[in-house]
């Protein structure tokens, strides 16, 4: 799978902005349900490339999917500063892009996200109920902007 992932595209998280930004599980949603993804400005942090590359061997029948969905999909790789597990640094950088995210989000590695997702001016597209699906992060992103949703339709 990381052969594929070095094929595509990569964009420092300063040189970007406008794109839709897939989460982890949304990937994986959309390869457990046959979906296509076809969003213009489309984006994947490398954060989230990593947490996939971590869970690899975990996805056992999805794996192929995976590759499919990485080699048919059209998406940029935001690079950020930061990796999964090493969580210091992933709070530090969500502390650098606005102190009130960690404040609004309870998992860190999701607040990365959305880190990214507010320094790009980006939307996002994720499954995440517990962290990102909340009244309380819907107002905080308000002034950014920015949306997260669940559903391609929702986009579109």
């Amino acid at each position: 799978m990381k052969e594929l992932f070095d094929n595509k595209k990569r964009v420092s998280w300063r040189e970007v902005s406008g794109l839709v930004l897939l989460d982890t599980c949304f990937i994986i949603d959309c390869v457990s349900r046959n979906k296509k993804v076809k969003i213009n400005n489309l984006g994947v942090t490398s954060f989230n490339v990593e947490e996939l590359l971590r869970v690899e061997h975990r996805l056992g029948h999805l794996k192929r999917g995976i590759r499919k969905f990485i080699k048919d999909t059209d998406f940029v790789i935001v690079e950020v500063p930061v990796s999964p597990g090493a969580w210091m640094q992933e709070k530090d950088f969500v502390q650098a892009v606005d102190h009130g995210l960690l404040k609004n989000i309870a998992d860190t590695s999701d607040a990365v996200l959305m880190a990214a997702a507010i320094q790009t001016q980006s939307d996002v597209l994720t499954k995440d109920k517990h962290h990102l699906f909340t009244t309380q992060l819907e107002n905080f992103l308000y002034d950014y902007g920015i949306h997260v949703y669940k559903e391609l339709k929702d986009i579109q």
